[in-house]
């Protein structure tokens, strides 16, 4: 039997695990690939989100025409940039025709304040200078809206212009041509095209021949969403990674929706065009659906290059591009050979749509902070937002007109100051009384030059503008009435700044008047005296807040003719009080506003007026501003202005500030004139703001002229002497009818006047008979001149006796009210009678 041997087991080594070691390698490389990609991944996913910025626009308020209405012929065609159209018979967007009955305009489509969209052809038949007939898309219509105008576009510290779009609002036309021109292998290739990658790679690399343009429409929106325009490896390689994790991440529509809204596309009005939907707008006035096929082929060429082939400035150029573009779509058999030669024949030509940036900008910027108070909305700039205004744009460009061509009259004319290098300047509120909308805003002379805004932030004083506060104070407490007599004497009052003594304008006094002639001629030592002796400046102070002033007053008696500091928004609060019937209008810019995506933004309601005077107050203190205008010291400056009209004038201590502060029952208006540096003008308020008020309003009257102020009840008028204040009797010379509260009528008949003829009887605020011919209509009433001898003060010095004056002042605060005169004349204490 043999041996067995023995074998010695020696361990062998374990093999390597090839398999987990390449499991390993390929976790570490995708890690390191997820790592890499995921940031530009996460840069993907935020493509929805950057490709429908746009800036935020302000709009005017909407004009509605309405069948059977006066409206200026040209009113539709105004402005927005419509066309005259008399060759296509089918009128485009944005055109117009004229018409043996009146005029067709085809409106482009916009935005309205509840989210929908107005637009569509129009056909206005007129009779005269009014719409006889109304029709909308072929039907009848009571009423038709037209597009509001644009007042300003929010842009970004980039200026760019934006009009984003959807597929179905471009034509299919621009869609091929843009495919055709540049990528038509867009539908099918997975975000890149390798022989257009190569060639250009091989061009970075060696810097030989000429620039190649491989990219895709993915890798240029990539470049343009994403990247910088640097001409590196780097660059590209980052490129071509994104432009494939996009094409894997959304479908093509989404893509070429997004290339639509973000390619370069030229500039305009200094800002940058992007996308079809600003291009088609700025070049030919069309939204992108409404072009046709020649334009459509003219923007698509211009992509290469929008300088040197833009239509507004190298037609040429713009017409040999368009041309290869429409030879591409034939090639590709995209558009009939038929529609191409059609096309071809068309000749390259622009109707342009201003890029607005700024056509009201004071009113802009206060637009800004109003959305921001009340609808919260801080990122106006490229967030997409629209801002529906309560401006009315015709009035807006009234006013500005008014302005300037005031400005320039007073600079023209003036004597005294010399122009500087700081201007003179204005400001100018106008506003709906019944709703608080402003309708005209100017904050300068020159927003290019100076943003600050004169009109809603400048506090300056309103000097004599601010006396119908004073008397509403008084009519509303029942102290005085338009025919109550005043002191208009030397007053010096002591103060806690030490003595005040008010003067005149026109440095001396008048005796006794009436509470209309105070306020008409703008006497300040009677109306101080009726703040202070009679009223209170508590009172006045409280009622002034209550009107509109908010900024904070101290109740010292110089207030009562002006000394305190307001901006003319809020003068123009107080006057729409005023005009409004006594219910305070809650002032507003806005009416609506919507989110980029077209739904409305709730923001805080607006308040409803409040009541802070009584109708019969505010149409007593209307009947005493109507007499500035017709027979004070604004006389005779509106005469050629159809309807009523009330205002007064202000003019502050050594002529710093000029104002003129007016209103009808359609619109108040406020107009302030002065230097930044609070300089003297030597201007007044009659001089520099009332001319420039009056040119507004002149602008701005209603087809119609203006309207009446509705008497409230409660009021009455009687015939009285306006030199006595009682009630007049065939003896009087001079009669005038006075408007009253009920139950403050004076009682007593005027005894100054025995076997004087008939009396002839004038309105209130007018002069009276006598003194109308032949005279102009700033000659002083009757009333007036008997003042200068003092002929009533005489009279009633002989029948009571002189009474000494304790430093100037009244004793008013000292007499029993139940000895006051129900006359109207003035008693011996000289207090106003109560009524």
């Amino acid at each position: 039997m043999a041996a067995i041997r023995k074998v010695k087991l020696v361990p062998t080594r374990p093999r390597p695990r090839r398999w987990g070691i390449l499991g390993a390698i390929a976790a570490i490389l995708l890690i390191a690939a997820f790592v890499g990609i995921r940031p530009y991944w996460r840069m993907a996913s935020h493509f929805e989100e950057v490709t429908f910025r746009q800036p935020s626009r302000l709009y005017a308020r909407a004009t509605r025409l309405f069948e059977g209405r006066r409206y200026p012929p040209d009113l539709p065609i105004a402005d927005e940039g419509y066309r005259e159209d008399k060759a296509s018979s089918d009128l485009p967007a944005g055109r117009y025709r004229r018409t043996k009955q009146g005029v067709d305009v085809h409106l482009r489509s916009f935005p309205l304040p509840d989210g929908s969209h107005g637009g569509g052809l129009v056909e206005i038949t007129y009779k005269g200078t009014r719409i006889a007939a109304l029709r909308q898309n072929g039907k009848p219509a009571d009423s038709v809206i037209l597009d509001p105008p644009l007042l300003a576009s929010y842009y970004g510290p980039n200026l760019l212009e934006r009009r984003p779009v959807t597929l179905r609002e471009v034509s299919p036309d621009l869609i091929n041509s843009i495919v055709a021109a540049e990528d038509e292998t867009f539908f099918h290739h997975a975000g890149i095209s390798p022989t257009g990658i190569a060639r250009a790679v091989w061009v970075d690399l060696t810097g030989k021949g000429r620039r190649q343009g491989g990219s895709t429409l993915t890798q240029q929106l990539v470049k343009n969403l994403y990247l910088t325009q640097e001409k590196t490896l780097r660059r590209k390689s980052q490129e071509v990674l994104l432009a494939v994790l996009l094409d894997l991440r959304y479908p093509k529509t989404k893509i070429l929706e997004a290339y639509l809204n973000e390619i370069y596309l030229g500039g305009s009005g200094g800002v940058s065009l992007l996308g079809v939907g600003a291009a088609s707008r700025a070049y030919f006035g069309k939204d992108p659906g409404q072009l046709d096929l020649a334009e459509a082929a003219t923007i698509a060429g211009m992509i290469p290059s929008p300088a040197n082939y833009s239509p507004a400035t190298h037609p040429d150029r713009a017409r040999e591009r368009r041309d290869w573009v429409l030879g591409r779509l034939v090639k590709l058999g995209l558009v009939p050979q038929a529609r191409v030669d059609e096309a071809l024949r068309e000749p390259v030509s622009v109707a342009p749509e201003p890029v607005v940036r700024r056509r009201a900008p004071y009113f802009a910027d206060s637009a800004a902070l109003e959305v921001s108070r009340r609808f919260g909305v801080e990122d106006l700039e490229d967030g997409g937002y629209v801002l529906f205004s309560t401006l009315d744009w015709s009035g807006q460009k009234a006013a500005q007109e008014a302005v300037e061509t005031g400005l320039k009259q007073i600079d023209g004319g003036r004597k005294g100051r010399a122009l500087q290098a700081a201007p003179l300047q204005a400001a100018l509120v106008s506003m709906d009384p019944a709703t608080g909308g402003i309708l005209a805003y100017i904050g300068g002379r020159g927003y290019e030059k100076s943003q600050f805004d004169r009109a809603g932030q400048a506090q300056r004083q309103p000097g004599s503008s601010f006396k119908p506060i004073v008397y509403a104070a008084a009519f509303e407490a029942g102290k005085a009435s338009p025919a109550s007599f005043l002191d208009d004497e030397p007053l010096t009052i002591r103060t806690g700044a030490g003595l005040w003594t008010p003067k005149n304008d026109d440095g001396t006094s008048h005796g006794w008047v009436s509470a209309r002639t105070a306020l008409e001629k703008s006497y300040n030592l009677a109306t101080a005296r009726l703040a202070t002796e009679v009223v209170g400046m508590p009172r006045v102070v409280k009622l002034a807040s209550d009107m509109g002033i908010t900024t904070p007053m101290q109740p010292f008696p110089a207030m009562a003719l002006g000394a305190a500091a307001v901006t003319p928004l809020e003068m123009a609060t107080v006057y729409s009080t005023l005009a409004a019937g006594g219910a305070r209008p809650p002032v507003h810019e806005l009416v609506a506003v919507l989110d980029r995506y077209g739904k409305p933004v709730q923001g805080a309601p607006l308040p409803k007026p409040v009541r802070v005077l009584s109708a019969q107050t505010a149409y007593l203190v209307t009947s005493l501003l109507e007499g500035v205008l017709q027979s004070g010291t604004a006389a005779g400056a509106a005469k050629g202005i159809p309807g009523e009209l009330a205002g007064k004038t202000g003019t502050t201590n050594q002529q710093r500030d000029a104002w003129f502060a007016g209103y009808a029952p359609e619109r108040a208006t406020v107009v302030w004139v002065g230097y930044d540096d609070n300089a003297k003008t030597r201007l007044s308020g009659a001089h520099a703001a009332l001319p420039i008020w009056v040119r507004f309003m002149a602008r701005v009257v209603p087809p119609g002229g203006y309207s009446t102020f509705s008497t409230p009840s409660g009021i009455t008028t009687a015939a009285i002497d306006p030199t006595t204040g009682m009630l007049a009797t065939g003896g009087c010379p001079s009669v005038i009818t006075e408007v009253f509260r009920e139950g403050e009528v004076p009682t007593r008949t005027c005894d100054m006047h025995d076997g004087a003829p008939e009396p002839q009887v004038a309105a209130a605020g007018e002069p009276a008979p006598e003194e109308r011919a032949d005279e102009p209509a700033a000659a002083p009433r009757t009333e007036e001149r008997r003042a200068e001898p003092h002929t009533i003060r005489n009279f009633f010095r002989r029948l009571f006796g002189r009474r000494d004056r304790d430093d100037g002042r009244g004793k008013a605060q000292d007499r029993d009210p139940a000895s006051q005169n129900d006359g109207g004349s003035p008693p011996p204490d000289r207090r106003p009678p109560r009524y």
